[in-house]
């Protein structure tokens, strides 16, 4: 059950809520790609504090996000695994620049005259025995030796 106080010190600041209010990269940390963030390294504080942060964060981007809590040190939490997900972050926006290059160095390559390589594997061709009907697999018997 609540106590009630007859008196607190409100002047002396609490962990969570210190005058030295956190600054947390969030442009990178909300810029779609995949980030790892650890307790006491990436943050202070209780990893579901964190959490309700980072989702306040987002919001107040309109930015759509994907969390997980990570399990460490035998707690269910420790390890935040975060990503944008309404927008493409900048190791997509690589990989899709290196694709479409790579098509168009493949259609500059089909027009100059190369054949491309082919891109269907055909499989192996297996040996299956033929049976011909009829015909014994065991050696004749010679006449001499059933005389």
């Amino acid at each position: 059950m609540a106590t009630k106080l007859k008196t607190f010190d409100f002047s002396a600041p609490s962990k969570l809520t210190m005058s030295d209010k956190a600054t947390y990269p969030w442009e990178d940390w909300l810029d779609g790609d995949i980030w790892q963030l650890t307790q006491g390294e990436d943050f202070d504080g209780h990893p579901l504090m964190m959490e309700r942060i980072i989702r306040t964060r987002a919001t107040g981007r309109r930015a759509k996000i994907n969390l997980r809590h990570v399990p460490m040190n035998g707690e269910p939490w420790g390890i935040i695994v975060l990503q944008r997900n309404d927008i493409a972050g900048p190791n997509e926006l690589k990989k899709a620049e290196a694709n479409a290059k790579r098509q168009a160095t493949k259609a500059t390559n089909g027009k100059a005259g190369i054949a491309p390589k082919p891109t269907v594997k055909v499989p192996p061709t297996v040996k299956v025995p033929q049976v011909v009907k009829g015909v014994s697999k065991r050696p004749a018997r010679s006449l001499a030796a059933v005389s």
